[in-house]
């Protein structure tokens, strides 16, 4: 066996933080190559990932408690992590001010608005309820009498914040709790903008749906599956154009084979799924989250996009099914197709 090359020799010796800083110089396509090298250069870049791609690592800035806690107060909310939060976890990248996003269905809202507050954040009330409980109660009998809007799946969102000192600045964490109408893994995949942001963290998974055409192509794909407005659409779009990535909409230019389409599980193995360990079973609110769940990825040919999207990400065979029968009967469901 030849003896360890110089890069080799510098790559065993260096500390955590210099291989962290060294690699992050690398993208995530160089960073796996790199372990097809030697088995040396390997070994190095597998402890990276442990290194890079550690959930309590890149939430524990966020909890006084630390990640283990945080993840049981998922578990018992059945609650998840998504947004920009876990574009950041796989990108490696930091997004400074940028909020956590927390989705969960009604009933976990109470419990884990005060398991927050036990780690210093305070709830940002609105003008009408500073009272967790009865906003939650009045959001319940509007959900129940029906005077909540019927096109988003959205019942309320409530803000939480607090006020962190470091060595040299003092700086505002906001958490927003967003509890919507059905399944949260079925909401991030259904009902996300685009594809880049179809990331997020259960209890025991971190997952990335499409992690091809977001972390090593930089491209998202609109996936939109209702009316936005444009400035709400303008703004979001300004901003992961910032952050290096290039919506893709269906009068884009190029080609796109990446995506791939058809039916899926978002734990697959087109996904990028991370299991975490160390934190043991306890009772949950609407029971464990399901991380697998199955969908479709129908391109805008079909039909079924709504608007300029390129693609739909929807629940598997019934947009395919409404695909066919606009096919075989043109003009029977115009103005229909593509309206949640």
């Amino acid at each position: 066996m030849a003896p360890p090359s110089a890069l080799e020799m510098v790559l065993l010796a260096i500390s955590d933080e210099l291989l962290l800083y060294l690699l992050s110089f690398c993208g995530l396509k160089d960073v796996f190559n790199l372990k097809a090298t030697s088995t040396i250069v390997q070994g190095v870049v597998l402890h990276y990932q442990t290194l890079v791609w550690n959930a309590d690592r890149f939430f524990r800035p966020w909890f006084r408690d630390g990640t283990a806690e945080f993840r049981l107060a998922l578990r018992r909310s059945s609650a998840i992590v998504s947004g920009s939060q876990l574009v950041q976890f796989f990108d490696r990248a930091h997004y400074p001010g940028s909020d956590m996003d927390i989705f969960l269905r009604l009933g976990g809202v109470l419990p884990m608005g005060t398991w927050l507050q036990t780690q210093g954040y305070s709830r940002i009330a609105d003008s009408t309820d500073y009272d967790l409980a009865k906003r939650v109660a009045r959001t319940a009998c509007n959900m129940i009498s029906r005077t909540q809007s019927g096109h988003t799946p959205v019942c309320a969102v409530i803000d939480y914040h607090r006020f962190v000192c470091s060595e040299t600045v003092i700086y505002r964490q906001k958490i927003q709790l967003v509890a919507v109408d059905i399944d949260p893994v079925q909401h991030v995949l259904y009902d996300f903008h685009s594809t880049a942001v179809m990331n997020y963290m259960t209890d025991e998974q971190v997952v990335s749906v499409f992690p091809l055409s977001t972390f090593i192509l930089r491209k998202s794909y609109l996936a939109r599956s209702r009316k936005e407005g444009h400035d709400r659409s303008s703004k979001w779009k300004n901003k992961y154009q910032q952050r290096g990535f290039r919506v893709v909409h269906k009068r884009s230019r190029g080609s796109h084979n990446d995506l791939k389409q058809g039916k899926r599980t978002s734990m697959d193995r087109y996904s990028w799924t991370i299991t975490l360990e160390g934190v043991p079973r306890s009772q949950t609110m609407y029971g464990p989250i399901v991380p697998n769940v199955r969908f479709e990825v129908m391109h805008w040919r079909t039909g079924v996009a709504y608007s300029d999207s390129f693609v739909r990400v929807a629940e598997p065979g019934i947009w395919r099914c409404l695909s066919r029968v606009r096919k075989r009967y043109p003009g029977l469901l115009d103005g229909n197709v593509g309206r949640t």
